[in-house]
């Protein structure tokens, strides 16, 4: 039952910017949206839960994804964009800490083998991680860890520096990343890897580290991330095919 509203953020941090009421969970004091809008547990995209069937949603059931499911903190709108923009160019680490208590409640939901499970960052090239000072996605990746307790492995490497995804227009972010990502000399049959990123956009980064990962034996691949870019209705499937796919 959730309590009294709070603002989480406080003003030093966000400046002027538009902050949402936050809730406060009256048994444990975490942290919830005041908002908590239905998406794909595959792709991860906004949808009504009757516009979803087991192998996905219209935007992505022609789509090859290569983890088991995603789950999301929400969509990448503001405020949660803006906390977003904030954790890679302001303050990352206190940024980190805070957008990381934000995830953890989803991951900790999660049906897992604690003993066999790991949490691993999307890794970033050494010389941006010089340029920035961090990788946003081990900030996000070590509160989690701190919070529900999951160890953090650095199971991934990048071997070649990349523009970033939002600057290469979308039908060549894969090409942008391809073999882009190493896997580490590890076997982790019979584990689950939990990958952690900031956002999800087309995908093809995560798809990417996936099939890295699948190299190393893992089949149980979760995506987390904070926020979730949603596609544009030009790759909307049309619901005569959604239906013909829905199973009976």
């Amino acid at each position: 039952m959730l309590g009294y509203p709070i603002k989480r953020i406080c003003t030093q941090l966000l400046g002027d910017m538009h902050v949402r009421d936050w809730y406060a969970a009256e048994d444990d004091g975490r942290y919830l949206p005041d908002t908590c809008r239905p998406y794909c547990t595959r792709c991860g995209a906004s949808i009504g839960s009757e516009a979803v069937t087991k192998k996905g949603c219209a935007f992505c059931l022609n789509h090859p994804i290569h983890w088991q499911r995603i789950i999301r903190v929400g969509a990448y709108e503001p405020p949660l964009s803006h906390w977003v923009l904030n954790l890679k160019f302001h303050h990352g680490w206190r940024w980190g800490q805070m957008l990381g208590e934000l995830l953890s409640p989803h991951i900790a939901k999660l049906d897992m083998d604690v003993d066999r499970t790991v949490l691993c960052p999307v890794p970033m090239h050494w010389y941006r991680r010089w340029e920035r000072g961090y990788n946003q996605a081990q900030l996000i990746a070590d509160q989690v860890s701190r919070q529900v307790h999951l160890p953090v492995m650095p199971l991934l490497k990048r071997n070649r520096y990349t523009p970033a995804q939002t600057r290469v227009v979308p039908s060549q972010r894969t090409v942008n990343v391809s073999q882009s990502v190493t896997h580490r000399n590890m076997d982790l049959t019979g584990w689950t890897v939990i990958l952690i990123d900031d956002v999800k956009t087309s995908g093809a980064t995560m798809n990417n580290c996936c099939r890295q990962l699948k190299k190393m034996g893992c089949r149980n691949i979760i995506a987390a991330v904070l926020a979730v870019a949603d596609p544009k209705h030009d790759d909307f499937m049309s619901i005569d095919t959604l239906t013909e796919t829905r199973p009976k």
